[in-house]
């Protein structure tokens, strides 16, 4: 046992046998000993404390994240269904089914479908980045018509164009069944239309695409003739809830999760998605995913 007793003026160290209850001073090298050894194990104690105190940070921190994703999910899905029912019986209303309406009923109800439009696609994107922070999102390939993903796209847009401006679409007939994700590649393509038709006032949108054989690979387009992009934002507009122009004063509404979308699902699909851009004069954007085609697919297969 460790003892002090008091020895000219100070305490000195005693070490104190049990078994004979003699006592006796403490050797300077007993003493060195002793000394390292409480101090590695007060570092141990210390050490313990941190890594629990971590350990239960990290747990709360992770309860936090799942309540959050399970929050934003439910939420999403909540506030899809009432839109949906607002922009299903005003379209109702609008189309004369419910009995007839001016011209200028029209034009208000369509201002209302577009608005309830808007905001249901910005509730998607809050679920989909939901899913992508939670892990849970995957690419699952399987064959796709990419004429018909941009058929489906060109028949959704082009009613809802409501400004001075052309939107134009150029793609082969020929275009090849191809190994993708169906969902993602659509919602790649719809983000980047949308935000084209949002940033450009007037001129046109043009929506090309290509297969690449020797490649094999395809690569869509999408131009306008916007606002454009300052080149010292590039490097950010692919981050979440990140604008060109971040200010509360922006003509242009939106949460900044579209591009971070495009970026993030491209990345799934093994692609990579580039941009130029001039302020004034508008952005291109370029996304290439690497997509074996179904003759290709076909022929390997034979082979072996």
């Amino acid at each position: 046992m460790l003892t002090a007793q008091r020895r000219f003026g100070k305490f000195e160290p005693m070490y104190y046998v049990c078994a004979t209850g003699e006592e006796h001073d403490f050797p300077d090298e007993e003493m060195g000993f002793l000394t390292t050894l409480a101090s590695q194990a007060a570092i141990a104690i210390c050490n313990s404390q941190l890594y629990e105190q971590t350990k239960k940070q990290t747990e709360e921190l992770v309860k936090s994240n799942r309540v959050k994703d399970e929050f934003l999910s439910i939420m999403s899905h909540e506030l899809r269904t009432p839109l949906n029912v607002v922009m299903g019986y005003t379209t109702m209303v609008k189309d004369g089914i419910l009995g007839e309406i001016n011209p200028e009923q029209e034009k208000a109800l369509q201002k209302v479908i577009n608005r309830a439009r808007d905001q249901l696609a910005m509730i998607t994107s809050i679920l989909q980045v939901t899913q992508m922070e939670a892990g849970v999102a995957r690419a699952e390939c399987s064959d796709v018509e990419v004429r018909d993903v941009l058929d489906e796209i060109r028949s959704s847009f082009d009613p809802l164009l409501n400004k001075e401006i052309a939107l134009h679409w150029d793609y082969p007939s020929d275009l090849p069944v191809v190994k993708s994700d169906r969902e993602k590649l659509r919602h790649i393509l719809q983000n980047l239309i949308h935000n084209a038709i949002k940033f450009t006032d007037k001129g046109y949108v043009t929506v090309s695409a290509w297969y690449d054989h020797g490649a094999d690979r395809v690569e869509f387009k999408v131009t306008d003739t916007g606002i454009g992009i300052p080149q010292e934002k590039l490097p950010v507009i692919f981050e979440m809830f990140r604008q060109a122009d971040s200010s509360e004063t922006r003509p242009y509404e939106g949460v900044g999760l579209g591009l971070y979308i495009v970026k993030k699902y491209t990345d799934m699909l093994g692609g990579r998605v580039e941009v130029e851009s001039e302020p004034g004069k508008g952005s291109i954007f370029i996304v290439t995913l690497p997509c074996e085609s179904m003759a290709e697919s076909n022929r390997r297969g034979a082979d072996s």
